[in-house]
């Protein structure tokens, strides 16, 4: 199942060798602007300089990539699907800045809903986004998420409060609005 590959993107397991672009994308006070609190994308980017290499015990909650650009292998950012029940998961995403504006966000949230629909059998994928990052509402909508509603004072860090958007898909809308994933999954059946 893993890596995914997109035309320019590779989504895969976070390595050893991983952990020195991690921290330059943390030290980017850019990257954290809209992290409200302890994103799962946020978190897997500060846990993979520190794993350890595990045994999984049950079926697997979660998929914690790095995102490299497949034509230089350089590790640009970070993404997450989570399982939020029995067919249902979030993703969440990080990019480095340098790397905003080239559609890479848009990419990187296709390729976990496609994988989330195809490979995991979801019914549902989802996202909750501040209200203030207007790019990354962007990104959600070109992926084909759809705006679900506002959530008032979602997330609390500090003293602060976040109100966030929750964005979705369901299969039904996703096969309808991807032609040749309809026909990959009819192919598998």
């Amino acid at each position: 199942m893993l890596p995914l590959d997109t035309a320019r993107l590779t989504l895969r397991e976070f390595g050893a060798g991983d952990l020195a672009a991690l921290e330059a994308l943390l030290e980017d006070a850019r990257v954290l602007e809209y992290a409200p609190g302890e994103t799962r994308a946020l978190a897997a980017v500060r846990r993979a300089g520190t794993r350890v290499t595990r045994r999984r015990r049950g079926p697997r909650r979660s998929y914690e990539l790095a995102v490299e650009l497949r034509r230089t292998g350089r590790l640009i950012g970070a993404c997450d699907l989570a399982l939020a029940g029995a067919r249902s998961a979030d993703i969440g995403y990080l990019i480095a800045p340098r790397h905003w504006g080239h559609g890479y966000g848009t990419e990187v949230a296709r390729a976990l809903v496609a994988f989330g629909f195809e490979q995991l059998a979801l019914e549902r994928v989802a996202a909750v986004v501040a209200v203030e990052n207007e790019r990354s509402r962007r990104v959600l909508a070109n992926a084909g998420l759809v705006w679900e509603g506002l959530m008032r004072r979602h997330i609390r860090t500090g003293a602060r409060s976040w109100d966030c958007h929750q964005y979705g898909i369901d299969r039904t809308r996703w096969l309808a609005s991807c032609t040749p994933c309809a026909a990959a999954l009819a192919r598998r059946s």
